[in-house]
């Protein structure tokens, strides 16, 4: 199997990994905060501090609106120092059925047994290596899409098995 993808790395890139990011740091962290603040607010109900409860439910929404607009103030200075914004370069991803060569300037081989996380978004994937380099890998840039990228998915669900998410 060889399937290629062409992936452009530039300002709408940054945009969509960072939205990415930030779903991905509410679902996992966000949620967690939410149930034992839901917890301790229901226990304060219980007890007649109502007060306390809704003051437990104000924090929740500050953390909310800070860890966004952290988020979007990281995702502005990123694009603001970026060369990737004004010279966008594209990276070639050749996947076959051990390992992928990615082709930019220079050429390099990864064994998929050196991916230690791999996720999944709407239109990206996000591959993460040994030594902790990340891999976005646009979605759109199969030459096929719809086929490439059903070939892609059967190809991680066998390689990473539980790991592909």
């Amino acid at each position: 199997m060889e399937i290629r993808n062409r992936t452009r790395y530039d300002k709408g890139l940054i945009i969509r990994y960072n939205k990415y990011y930030l779903t991905q740091f509410l679902r996992t962290n966000f949620i967690l905060v939410a149930a034992i603040t839901l917890a301790f607010s229901v226990y304060l109900i219980a007890v007649g501090s109502w007060p306390y409860a809704l003051i437990m439910g104000g924090i929740l929404l500050v953390y909310l609106g800070l860890t966004v607009l952290m988020q979007k103030i990281t995702t502005k200075r990123v694009l603001k120092h970026s060369p990737l914004v004004d010279n966008p370069i594209t990276q070639t991803y050749t996947f076959y059925d051990s390992y992928m060569v990615i082709d930019t300037m220079k050429s390099l081989r990864i064994n998929y047994a050196e991916i230690i996380k791999i996720r999944t978004a709407k239109d990206l994937y996000v591959l993460t290596d040994s030594s902790r380099k990340t891999y976005i890998v646009d979605k759109h840039g199969f030459e096929d899409s719809d086929r490439d990228v059903a070939q892609i998915n059967a190809l991680f669900h066998s390689v990473f098995k539980r790991s592909f998410k």
